[in-house]
């Protein structure tokens, strides 16, 4: 998706319109126009390759991480790469504005974009998956068990939640910060 008169490194547009690039076999591209639910699913596939390739070096790390029961490192993976995937749909289609920015849409795909996803989603589903198993081992040890794993689910779902939404405005500084 082309950028249309919005900041350096955001596609407003996508947020904007319900108007999505489409491919209709070798060699053809087409713009064609898309139902809510036609946007959601374009933009959910986008955000899914996304999150998911550039988080694959976390995401084997959580899938070879010894299972310590059932609420053990693949369970907050995937909670935390789940809400990664439904938030960044949101803030891509429009329906929610991301954190410290007035800028609607997502962020593009530029280059030097593309090197900042790597650390930064990395970091955001690591820091989510083992927050959360930390927060809920401490509550189940201090409280009770059941607790124990509704707060470290609570706090996975709080991290993976926050760091898709300031991750727009964190390229908007890393863009300036580069110049």
């Amino acid at each position: 998706m082309t950028r249309r008169r919005g900041p350096p490194g955001r596609e407003t547009a996508a947020a904007r319109t319900t108007e999505r690039r489409t491919w209709y076999g070798y060699g053809h591209l087409t713009r064609t126009e898309k139902s809510g639910v036609g946007v959601f699913l374009h933009d959910a596939t986008r955000i899914f390759a996304e999150v998911t390739v550039f988080s694959l070096p976390v995401l084997l790390f959580v899938m070879d991480y010894p299972a310590t029961g059932w609420f053990d490192a693949k369970a907050t993976g995937l909670v935390a790469w789940a809400v990664a995937v439904f938030i960044g749909t949101l803030v891509r289609g429009g329906w929610i504005r991301p954190l410290a920015t007035d800028t609607l849409g997502w962020v593009t795909l530029a280059p030097s974009l593309l090197v900042l996803r790597i650390p930064y989603y990395n970091g955001v589903m690591a820091l989510a998956v083992f927050g959360g198993l930390a927060v809920g081992g401490r509550v189940a040890a201090s409280v009770d068990p059941g607790i124990g794993v509704g707060a470290g689910l609570g706090a996975t779902v709080l991290v993976a939640l926050v760091g898709v939404l300031a991750f727009p405005r964190v390229a908007e500084a890393w863009l300036e910060r580069l110049g």
